[in-house]
């Protein structure tokens, strides 16, 4: 498996698989959420629900993912949504995600890829719950690179890892690196 590390927006790369640090409710917001709205075309967030309806029924509990596919995304065909914010609470109020949330997350991201998507991918990966959740990249990073180790799927066939500031990559590329003494920028 090739892994990289880069800096930029996940929705410029060319992997297959986008993951979306998102919410229990789907709602692509801000940050790599709102870029994924975008780049995924216009109705990409109607879509969404309706997939959420359908295959879920109302809202993922934490940790959960759902696949869904890329929209009109020039490159990307499928996006793997975490649930790392709870939105399920009354009004505004949300619950902030912990590290076994992200744990979960990372687990099941590798658990649907694995049994949902039948074909070798490439995988934009990004520090769940480092942005609005308040979590920092270190911790994510060193989660998902722990996942990774313990369980890639065969179908992986690489995994690129974004930070989106200049500061964001430089610290993500100190955990990456070690794991990976072979990552490439």
């Amino acid at each position: 498996m090739i892994v990289r590390v880069r800096q930029g927006s996940l929705t410029d790369g060319d992997e297959t698989v986008l993951v979306n640090a998102s919410n229990t409710s789907l709602w692509l917001g801000s940050g790599v959420s709102g870029a994924i709205r975008d780049a995924c075309g216009p109705g990409y967030q109607d879509y969404l629900a309706q997939e959420l309806r359908t295959r879920v029924g109302t809202a993922l509990s934490p940790g959960g993912v759902l696949i869904t596919t890329a929209g009109t995304h020039p490159r990307a065909k499928w996006v793997a949504h975490a649930a790392v914010m709870d939105y399920r609470g009354i009004g505004f109020q949300r619950a902030e995600p912990t590290l076994k949330v992200i744990e979960q997350c990372c687990h099941n991201i590798l658990f649907s890829i694995d049994k949902g998507i039948p074909e070798p991918v490439t995988v934009a990966w990004v520090s769940l719950g480092a942005g609005v959740g308040g979590l920092s990249v270190e911790h994510s990073t060193l989660i998902a690179c722990t996942q990774l180790r313990a369980r890639t799927p065969p179908n992986i066939r690489g995994v690129t890892f974004y930070g989106y500031s200049q500061d964001e990559f430089t610290r993500i590329d100190e955990v990456v690196r070690r794991f990976y003494t072979r990552a490439e920028n």
